[in-house]
């Protein structure tokens, strides 16, 4: 077997691993209710910090996981922090 075939063999391999270990976890989150897509549930169950965080009273797990990528992300929290950005934002132009 020379060096070209091993590679491609090796790569073929690789390729077939990687396709089924996204299969097999795909099959591993439907099981578990652990995606997001699954929104439908987490969207009615009160959120894991709000015993914790006095911001996350009365938020769903859906709105948690939503306003932790909006605070990662640096999104304004809300309308009256919006509306300030944007009005700072025309001053600057």
């Amino acid at each position: 077997m020379n060096q070209a075939s091993k590679i491609a063999a090796v790569a073929a391999g690789t390729g077939l691993l990687a396709v089924l270990g996204m299969k097999g976890f795909k099959v591993y989150q439907d099981k578990t209710n652990q995606s997001i897509a699954n929104s439908e549930k987490i969207d009615k169950r009160e959120s894991v910090d709000a015993r914790k965080d006095e911001a996350e009273v009365g938020l769903t797990q859906l709105d948690s996981i939503h306003r932790a990528d909006w605070q990662a992300n640096g999104f304004p929290q809300t309308h009256a922090e919006r509306e300030r950005l944007e009005r700072e934002g025309k001053g600057l132009q």
